[in-house]
């Protein structure tokens, strides 16, 4: 008898066995412990075998695991406080200020500012970030605000038109005798003139009014929170 054997053997004697079971208990175990260290065995050597071929060896694929399926980001809701509403004021005068002057004029930490202008991008507060010209530089341009009436039953046809225009900055639905007023721009006026016709031309546009702009005397472009 092993070494093994003689001390399960008399550790089974110690619990109140029977020499005959004794002998029978010691043999099991010892059975027992023999197949759990050829499995250990077996083991080790597929993960050298593993790392022999060029795999890891903590690279174990299991088959028998489930993969959750991704979870659907929602949109994320924000909800403005004081605070929010003073910097998006600011960001609008000037979006290129740096975070650290912004964080001095706001009276917080430059980190948590920084952090704050991320989760409003991410809520959809700040869609994106656009250049302002001046005058002297848009000087050459002409603009005109065209009020239209519309046909309630061409109102999709001719929304989906006049986005399709280039020349037309932006477009306001508006209560009272007209729908819409459309903010159209051109180079000259001959060009401004074409762009007016082709509005006029859309199926579903009742009338149209426009009024060319002779100055701008200010733009703040910035909208009240």
């Amino acid at each position: 008898m092993d070494r093994r054997l003689l001390r399960l053997t008399v550790g089974s004697q110690k619990a109140g066995f029977y020499p005959a079971k004794c002998r029978i208990v010691a043999i099991v175990q010892s059975l027992r412990a023999s197949r759990r260290h050829s499995a250990g065995c077996r083991a080790r050597h597929r993960r050298r075998e593993d790392c022999r071929r060029g795999g890891s060896a903590d690279r174990i694929v299991r088959t028998d695991l489930t993969v959750p399926a991704p979870t659907v980001r929602e949109d994320l809701i924000v909800e403005l406080t004081e605070k929010d509403r003073q910097l998006l004021a600011l960001m609008q005068k000037n979006a290129r200020e740096p975070v650290a002057s912004l964080a001095r004029q706001l009276g917080v930490s430059r980190t948590a500012l920084q952090e704050r202008i991320q989760k409003l991008e991410a809520g959809g507060i700040i869609e994106g970030y656009a250049v302002r010209l001046t005058k002297a530089a848009a000087q050459n341009s002409v603009h005109c605000f065209t009020f239209a009436a519309l046909n309630n039953k061409s109102y999709p046809d001719v929304s989906r038109r006049i986005r399709a225009m280039p020349s037309i900055q932006a477009v306001y639905a508006i209560t009272g005798e007209w729908d819409l007023i459309i903010h159209l721009a051109a180079d000259t006026l001959e060009k401004l003139n074409r762009e007016v016709n082709a509005v006029n031309e859309i199926n579903g546009v009742v009338k149209t009014a426009s009024h060319v702009v002779m100055e701008t005397k200010f733009n703040r472009n910035i909208y009240a929170l």
